[in-house]
């Protein structure tokens, strides 16, 4: 049926549709998360030291091969800007990984982001409950109603 708006309405039981939802997983910080996750940002500091490295490596060889000075000024200016990005990389990474050392054990950390399929009907509750999953030392330990954490305000 087709209302006066030109709007497709299902009408009667049965017009149920599924949709994706975005849930967030919370990991409870534990000394065993927190040392995993210490690791994990040590990584990748060596991981963008090394690529760091390497492009300062790439951008010599190219300017040695380069013949004329606007030649050169391009690819410093070009390798200038990635190996930029990687310092930025870098220090966000090391933000991060200070921040996790000022946090209580116990404390609940959202590092992502899942892909959940609910089923909605014709008559249900609209928007539908936010839900969380709550993880702990790589299990999960509850999956709840996900709490409003600005409290209404806008």
């Amino acid at each position: 049926m087709i209302n006066e708006k030109g709007i497709d309405l299902w009408l009667g039981t049965g017009a149920d549709m599924r949709i994706i939802k975005k849930v967030p997983v919370k990991y409870i910080l534990t000394e065993k998360m927190k040392s995993e996750m210490k690791e994990e940002f040590d990584q990748e500091v060596k991981r963008l030291t090394r690529e760091i490295e390497q492009l300062r490596f790439q951008m010599h060889k190219q300017i040695k091969s380069t013949d004329t000075s606007h030649q050169k000024s391009a690819v410093k200016q070009r390798f200038t800007k990635e190996i930029e990005k990687r310092n930025e990389q870098m220090n966000e990474v090391t933000f991060q990984r200070s921040q996790l050392f000022q946090l209580p054990l116990g404390a609940e950390i959202t590092t992502r982001h899942v892909d959940s399929i609910e089923e909605v009907d014709v008559g249900s509750k609209w928007p539908p409950e936010e839900k969380e999953i709550i993880v702990k030392d790589g299990e999960i330990v509850t999956i709840r109603n996900r709490t409003d954490d600005n409290n209404g305000m806008v």
